[in-house]
């Protein structure tokens, strides 16, 4: 009889230690889904470099994911669920060799600067998974392969997709950081009065999508070439050729503010009627040191000076041209 009472309270005994580590093991699993975001958010804020996507993103697939990034780990975000963590290994490096020669490197250079309007360095830091390309651990493909060039963020899929850094999402303006960071700063200074040589003019180059109206001056073609000039405050001025008409040597002189062309002035170049070239328009003009735009046009006739008028400009607060 003892030794069946004995088997009875050991099997209860097995029994209630099963019931209780289920409980353990099931409060233990809903415990941690709960903190995932939690922790993300705690980490993020001590150690943590927070990535955004793009605005200037075409594909769309990635527009929910947050990326964020330590010295040794990663953690991907989709909204508020976690898509994938591990740790990480970063390296300094140059498009050249991580793209394995200077052709591809410059094809992908010219890619991202058509895209994104990115005049990028050679220089870029490259993040992988620690655990290798083969593991099923850590962030896998596209988050496991990663770099970094001028405070963006790229990876591949099916193209290249671009995060921003910011310290709130809603902080994030991309037509501020556009004009920025895309229209190369100028090196001259006022006053300017210089003709140009339209025969050996280096231009730079800007995607028309960047820009609200700036296909208005690309001559048709996806990019837009332009001379930067000093900006006022918060306009930037640059110069665009208009050799895609009957004319190779006009030049119109923008204001852009806001992400958009907001005036437009022809400034620069030589016109004439096919049936009679000796007689010429001829435009020129200067910006003094207040950044007043004078404006100088001839009519020639067989070389001499028929006639000359003189129209000062100025740029308002608002980046509209205004003569005076």
């Amino acid at each position: 009889m003892i030794q069946h009472i004995n088997k009875f309270l050991l099997l209860g005994l097995i029994c209630i230690l099963i019931s209780c580590k289920q409980k353990e093991i099931s409060n233990v699993n809903y415990e941690n889904t709960g903190k995932i975001t939690e922790n993300v958010k705690i980490k993020n804020e001590l150690d943590y470099k927070t990535w955004y996507f793009s605005s200037q993103n075409i594909d769309k697939t990635y527009k929910n994911i947050t990326i964020y990034i330590s010295n040794d780990s990663i953690k991907v975000m989709d909204v508020n669920s976690l898509k994938c963590k591990g740790e990480i290994v970063q390296e300094k490096s140059t498009f050249t060799d991580y793209f394995k020669g200077q052709k591809s490197a410059n094809e992908i250079k010219e890619k991202l600067k058509k895209d994104y309007g990115l005049n990028i360095s050679n220089d870029i830091i490259v993040i992988t998974n620690a655990n290798g390309d083969l593991t099923e651990e850590g962030c896998l493909f596209p988050f496991n392969d990663i770099f970094i060039v001028d405070n963006h963020l790229f990876f591949y899929d099916k193209g290249y997709h671009c995060f921003i850094p910011s310290l709130s999402k809603d902080k994030v303006s991309v037509s501020n950081s556009k004009t920025d960071n895309y229209i190369k700063k100028s090196s001259i200074q006022l006053p300017y009065s210089k003709k140009i040589d339209i025969d050996n003019v280096a231009y730079n180059k800007i995607g028309v999508n960047f820009i609200k109206g700036l296909e208005d001056f690309s001559c048709g073609e996806d990019e837009a070439r332009y001379l930067s000039l000093p900006p006022k405050k918060d306009i930037n001025f640059i110069l665009v050729p208009q050799d895609c008409a009957d004319f190779p040597y006009r030049f119109f002189l923008l204001t852009l503010k806001e992400n958009k062309v907001v005036s437009n002035l022809y400034v620069e170049g030589e016109s004439f009627e096919p049936e009679n070239i000796d007689n010429k328009t001829i435009t020129n003009f200067q910006i003094d040191e207040k950044q007043i735009i004078q404006v100088k046009t001839i009519e020639e006739v067989k070389g001499k000076t028929k006639s000359e008028i003189i129209s000062n400009y100025e740029v308002n607060e608002l980046g509209k041209i205004i003569k005076i």
